[in-house]
């Protein structure tokens, strides 16, 4: 048995339960399409940047240190985004 920050704690099983429900179905639907709304409302308020090559002076020489140009993306994380994110969701979803 490992040691450390792998070692296995106990056994977990699953079984898989018929549910011929309908309501079910509606749920995991209605889950699915929020989480999708979601996804594209954080992407389309992503914002992207580039972050250019820094030079740097070695020896009377300028040498690039990162050497390509990089498309970053910024997620918005402030409080203010979460909330409108969190209200337009429940005004659609509920």
């Amino acid at each position: 048995m490992p040691r450390g920050p792998l070692m296995i704690l106990g056994l977990v099983r699953s079984y898989s339960i018929p549910v011929r429900d309908d309501r079910v179905r509606r749920l995991i639907t209605w889950y699915v399409d929020a989480l999708q709304e979601a996804i594209d409302l954080i992407w389309g308020n992503i914002e992207w940047r580039y972050s250019f090559l820094k030079l740097v002076k070695r020896s009377g020489k300028l040498i690039d240190i990162m050497g390509l140009k990089i498309h970053i993306s910024m997620i918005l994380r402030d409080k203010g985004f979460r909330k409108s994110l969190r209200e337009e969701l429940m005004e659609e979803h509920t």
